[in-house]
């Protein structure tokens, strides 16, 4: 039999079938190299197209061009998948957004989200990899659990008891670069700069002496509260108002599941007498049948009142708490300066606006009540 040879320099001067050939030897280790791995020896990007972003520590991190799935490993960070409207590309969660009621009203589909972090410390790992995201944000306990146990890239986001304003602004920004969405970042900013302005302007010129003394506390039986180096320091000054505990320093302090809280006396209160009392669990009426508060002026003049709660409690340094927690305290303080504005009106408008949740008047009345904060805690715990 004769046998048929190979005439290679033949074959290269057809130059069509050489040209599908070398197409082909690239496919054969082009895809392997861009489709990615699953599960612990997943790499970054699912497609050859990476971008670099920048966290909130300035680590480099390269993640795909279009990022569609991302792990919100933060207690009160979920809410901002909803301020940037990107919730569809959150692939998993932390229990607290799962768990907030206003949340569950407006995205059924929260639900379903796998819950991969509980509090801080306690990751899923075996869940967050069958999420499959392209990108873990965390804090940097949650975050350097998961650099150590998973090869899945991490951002690190910054957040603290003593950010404010400024604080809130950058890690809005921070996502909004992450998800592509600057312009609803840069809304939220502009809403949030507006609402301080206002808020100072209705409450500039009161003279030191005059301005309303607030007591951030949580109960008659639960003596903590947030010091003068926390972000509530500033939200009741631009309230225009003072800090009872402008004195006390509880940055770096955990009282129970409540980082940034302090324990404090009756004395210290008692000594404070504050015109206002803002507590966080119970009712107002226990301050009333308890002999220990009666001398205060809050309590005598009826000056005890419910911290609101929304997506999210709003004793925390959160963007939806930046905004809302002054106006709320401005307007308990010195109603006579708000009189042509409506605190109820207020929340539905920023909700509508920022989060495109179309709040009914009752639901309104359950944020301004406090009434969504119970089930918000049993996420935390």
């Amino acid at each position: 039999m004769k046998r048929t040879s190979f005439n290679f320099k033949s074959y290269r001067n057809n130059s069509y079938f050489f040209k599908a050939a070398v197409f082909l030897m690239m496919l054969i280790f082009i895809i392997p190299a861009c489709s990615g791995k699953s599960g612990e020896e997943r790499v970054a990007a699912d497609t050859c197209d990476l971008r670099e972003i920048v966290d909130m520590e300035g680590n480099r991190i390269s993640v795909p061009e279009n990022l569609e799935r991302v792990a919100l490993l933060g207690g009160p960070t979920g809410q901002v998948a909803y301020i940037l409207g990107v919730q569809e590309r959150v692939c998993a969660v932390t229990k607290t957004i799962v768990t907030s009621e206003l949340v569950g009203i407006f995205d059924p589909s929260i639900k379903t989200r796998p819950v991969v972090r509980t509090v801080s410390g306690t990751v899923h790992i075996e869940e967050l990899i069958k999420a499959n995201p392209q990108l873990v944000i965390a804090g940097d306990i949650d975050g350097g659990i998961v650099q150590k146990k998973t090869s899945i890239p991490v951002a690190f986001f910054s957040q603290g008891m003593s950010h404010g304003v400024k604080e809130v602004k950058n890690e809005i920004r921070f996502y909004a670069s992450v998800f592509k969405a600057e312009k609803r970042g840069e809304a939220y900013c502009s809403y949030l700069d507006s609402m301080v302005s206002m808020i100072k302007k209705r409450t500039s010129g009161i003279p030191e002496k005059q301005k309303k003394v607030i007591f951030n506390g949580y109960g008659t039986g639960h003596l903590v509260t947030l010091g003068g180096d926390t972000f509530i320091q500033e939200r009741i000054e631009i309230a225009g108002c003072r800090n009872a505990a402008i004195d006390i320093r509880t940055t770096g302090k955990k009282e129970g599941l409540h980082s940034g809280l302090g324990e404090i006396s009756m004395e210290q209160v008692l000594a404070w007498d504050p015109d206002i009392i803002v507590i966080d669990m119970g009712s107002c009426d226990e301050f009333e049948k308890d002999e220990r508060w009666a001398p205060i002026k809050a309590v005598k003049n009826g000056k005890v009142f419910i911290q609101p709660a929304g997506v999210f409690i709003w004793d925390r340094p959160t963007a939806e708490a930046a905004v809302l927690h002054p106006l709320w305290f401005a307007m308990t303080a010195y109603p006579e300066r708000f009189k042509d504005i409506s605190f109820s009106d207020e929340v539905r408008k920023f909700y509508r606006e920022i989060f495109g949740f179309n709040l009914t008047d009752e639901q309104a009345r359950m944020v301004v009540s406090g009434l969504f904060k119970s089930k918000i805690m049993k996420g935390v715990k």
